[in-house]
């Protein structure tokens, strides 16, 4: 055992490494604040943080052959250092590669996108960790061939055991990609209309109209047929109005006007036709065609409100009657019919 020169090669490596964490820290700082962003400032103190103890781990490495050790111990001294510096550089290489990813998809605006990033960095995280551990083994003298076959091996049972979180994550991906429905837009699935609040990695957050909070996987989402309505520009409605047969004709071509009167008269919709199409059994039918410019259902329903209680005004105004459904019985020699609801 050479004491004397490991502990110059110790001195040694430590001021080096003293000397380049003073730059870091103290000189190279003042020439990265001229620049426009923070990212070489963030990339500096990264450096700043790690150079001292990989320094010592590398001046450690170096300085092991004059320590005349067995080689079990040798070994094991040589392991040891090797996993601490592995550490040291994955967790560097995670902290600047996350800020740098972090900064191009902030710079492109898109915020979909920084979901997706933010949901995806613990897998890419653990991809760096998974090469590192790869790279180590490798520089000790493991056999990869060995590796490989444990790897194949346990990756079909973390498949299948992953087939159903795979399944959503793949779902959330395409959800945030194809963009069929956003946060705050009201949506339904089946029976189910609600307001999004949340897109989860797994499953996705809806508010009902009753109040309650439905939870739905995001595979269900993306197999089923999704109603956006935030997307309409307009809602279209169309029904029947009924009248009874003692209308007279005159009422009857009135009708048509006196609706369209009644719709123009609202602030946001607009008429589309109404005709008399039918003569129905306790009914003469008028259908209604008209248009809502709003996206807010509320506001829609108060339009439609205001519509259908003009439609009354008007008619009772006129003498216009609704129909309901009656039965005329005429009996053999009676005189007058017999009517019945």
């Amino acid at each position: 055992m050479d004491l004397t020169d490991f502990l110059a090669k110790v001195l040694i490596g430590s001021a080096i490494t003293l000397s380049l964490s003073f730059l870091f820290k103290t000189c190279f700082p003042r020439f990265t604040k001229r620049s426009k962003t923070d990212f070489d400032d963030f990339v500096l103190g990264a450096l700043a943080a790690s150079v001292v103890p990989f320094g010592l781990v590398v001046t450690l490495i170096l300085a092991q052959d004059d320590l005349g050790l067995p080689n079990n111990v040798e070994r094991a001294y040589n392991t040891s250092l090797r996993i601490v510096g592995t550490i040291i550089l994955i967790r560097l290489i995670n902290r600047i590669g996350s800020r740098f990813v972090f900064g191009l998809v902030r710079r492109s605006g898109a915020e979909d996108l920084q979901h997706l990033l933010q949901s995806l960095l613990p897998l890419l995280r653990t991809v760096v960790w998974g090469i590192g551990t790869l790279v180590l083994l490798q520089s000790l003298g493991v056999k990869m061939t060995v590796i490989w076959g444990l790897l194949s091996a346990g990756g079909i049972g973390i498949g299948l055991a992953l087939k159903e979180p795979a399944q959503e994550l793949f779902a959330y991906l395409m959800i945030l990609l194809d963009k069929p429905f956003t946060v705050g837009q009201f949506i339904s699935v089946g029976s189910t209309s609600a307001t999004v609040e949340r897109i989860g990695v797994r499953s996705t957050h809806l508010r009902s109209l009753r109040g309650e909070q439905v939870v739905m996987s995001n595979s269900t989402l993306t197999g089923s047929t999704i109603l956006n309505f935030a997307e309409m520009e307009q809602r279209r409605m169309i029904y029947s109005i009924g009248v009874t047969y003692s209308t007279s004709a005159d009422q009857m071509k009135a009708i048509p006007t006196m609706i369209q009167a009644v719709i123009d008269a609202q602030e946001h919709s607009s008429f589309n036709r109404c005709h008399f199409t039918e003569f129905a059994d306790s009914s003469l039918n008028f259908e209604l065609v008209y248009y809502i410019d709003t996206r807010d259902f509320t506001v829609a329903m108060n339009e439609q409100q205001a519509i259908n209680l003009g439609i009354m005004e008007a008619f009772a105004a006129e003498g216009i009657t609704f129909a309901f459904p009656t039965q005329t019985l005429y009996l053999e020699g009676e005189s007058r019919p017999v009517t019945s609801s």
